[in-house]
This record gives C-alpha cells, structure tokens and sequence, in this order.
C-alpha cells in the first residue's frame, strides 16, 4: 500500500468513499482532511485557533506555511504508527503539491493519487438535488469553474510526477467503491 492523495470535484462522491476506504482498512490507512482538522482547532481558544478564526472570518486562505506544517507533524505521527496516509482536501496548490512531494520523497514514501471523475452536467444535477438556496445554477457553475481553475492545474502536476489513477464517479457508490479498492490493490 502507499499514501493516498484524493483528488475531485465537489460532489463527486470523494468523502465518502474516503469514509468507506479508512472504515475497510482502519489498520492500513489514516485518514488527514485539512477541512476536519481546522474545524476542530477553529474551536479552540488559543494561538492557533485565533489565527484561523481571523483568516476565515477575513475571507482569507490559510498560508501554506500553516497548513503545511501540521500536514508535516501529522505525517510524522501516521509514519510512527506504521500507517498509509490518506489525504483529503490536501493539497489545493501547487506549492502545497511541491511541498508534499518533496517531503514524501525525503522519508521514501510514494504517494498514489487517485482522481474520481464526473461530468459537469453530473456535478450540476446533484448539487441542485440538494435543494440548498445558495446552489443557484450560476453558483455551481461558478464552483465548476473554479476546479478547473484551481484544483486542475494541481491534478495536472500531480500527474506528471507521480502515479495517478482516474475512476469514473458517474456511477453507483459500491461500484466505485469496488474500483476504488482494486486500484489500490493494483499499486
């Protein structure tokens, strides 16, 4: 097995099949969402947790320099363990990519991404199942816009310097589950 980097768009069903990979495997895998994580220290009343308050109530992204260095202490904790990471939400930038790559590489771990692809008009018919207020047609273009921006440029990368696997989500949840898992049996 190796690390694991999950790459998508929104609702592309990533979350839970990451749910579905770690609950299969919570001996082998140890799951790191950078979404989770600052949710849970956003709660806390101290240094770290201000930090983060300010820069998202101030509409800012957290630096790299941060996120990046509590992805350093948590690989450190996983390799302790003897455990794969499984990562989520990390990385969202190429710097944030360089940065994993090359700390991956210095303690001989090899990452294998894995890329759960769905077409647009898939994307768009399930976010408006979802029926919120704030899921109007130009805000899920706007979000599509922005993977293709943002997020693609990282996926790209990540391909050229590394094994990626694309699985098809325009599908059921145990299919991709069942391709999920003999990916990673294949790596």
């Amino acid at each position: 097995m190796r690390d694991i980097i999950l790459f998508w768009i929104q609702w592309s069903g990533k979350g839970t099949q990451a749910a579905m990979v770690t609950e299969k495997n919570p001996n082998t895998f140890s799951y790191f969402s950078t979404g989770d994580l600052f949710r849970s220290l956003l709660s806390s009343d101290n240094a770290i947790g201000n930090y983060l308050k300010h820069r998202i109530e101030s509409g800012q992204l957290i630096d790299d320099k941060v996120t990046n260095t509590m992805f350093e202490a948590y690989m450190y904790t996983v390799a302790d363990e003897g455990n794969h990471m499984l990562l989520d939400g990390y990385p969202r930038s190429v710097p944030q990519l360089e940065f994993i790559l090359n700390l991956l590489q210095k303690n001989q771990r090899k990452p294998l991404g894995i890329h759960y692809v769905v077409p647009d008009e898939v994307v768009k018919e399930r976010m408006l199942l979802r029926a919120r207020k704030d899921d109007t047609p130009e805000v899920i273009q706007k979000r599509i816009d922005q993977f293709y921006e943002k997020t693609m440029p990282v996926i790209q990368y990540f391909k050229e310097h590394a094994d990626l696997i694309e699985i098809n989500a325009d599908d059921t949840i145990e299919n991709i589950h069942k391709n999920t898992m003999e990916a990673l049996a294949s790596h």
